[in-house]
């Protein structure tokens, strides 16, 4: 999956993804985080997001040119997975970690792009050594906090009526 040049102007930063042509995302470190922020206010952590609802607001949150892989732990085992839509895919580890793969595209990004390009690339993840590998190999680091609130309101805090789309208060009356 060859990266594309970001669009200007679009969400955060230069591009919808933060400027970033490429984004990996730690599959089931960002459901559990999701989660757990579900169920704020109560010790248990609550079910994971289902993944199809996860893919869902994840094409919302981010367009092409922006390349998103959403990577699981373990086999599909009849879950989506593959190019999904333009600029989307969904991919599983199989016999290896979701966390052996991301540090696998991030170095390949860094061999492809070299150290200013692999800028570009976001590895989205509260797992440290994920983290820290991604960062040794120049790509940008966000945690799931960071993609909480690119998927709007926190999972589990409803949305004020009247607001106008992304802003935290109503529209202006004239």
């Amino acid at each position: 999956m060859a990266p594309q040049p970001a669009a200007a102007g679009a969400g955060r930063g230069a591009a919808a993804g933060g400027g970033a042509q490429r984004v990996l995302i730690d599959g089931r470190n960002v459901q559990f985080a999701l989660a757990r922020a579900q169920s704020t206010g109560s010790s248990a952590a609550g079910a994971p997001l289902p993944t199809v609802a996860l893919i869902a607001r994840l094409r919302a949150a981010f367009s092409p040119p922006t390349e998103v892989e959403l990577i699981f732990d373990g086999h599909a085992g009849g879950g989506p997975s593959g190019r999904i839509a333009p600029g989307f895919s969904v991919s599983y580890s199989r016999h290896a970690t979701a966390d052996s793969v991301i540090g696998d595209r991030v170095a390949e990004a860094l061999v492809a792009l070299g150290p200013a390009g692999a800028w570009s690339v976001i590895v989205v993840s509260n797992d440290r050594e994920v983290r820290d590998h991604a960062r040794q190999n120049g790509a940008r680091v966000e945690g799931t906090a960071w993609l909480a609130a690119r998927l709007g309101a926190p999972v589990g805090r409803p949305v004020r009526a009247g607001t106008a789309i992304g802003q935290g208060r109503p529209p202006r009356s004239r």
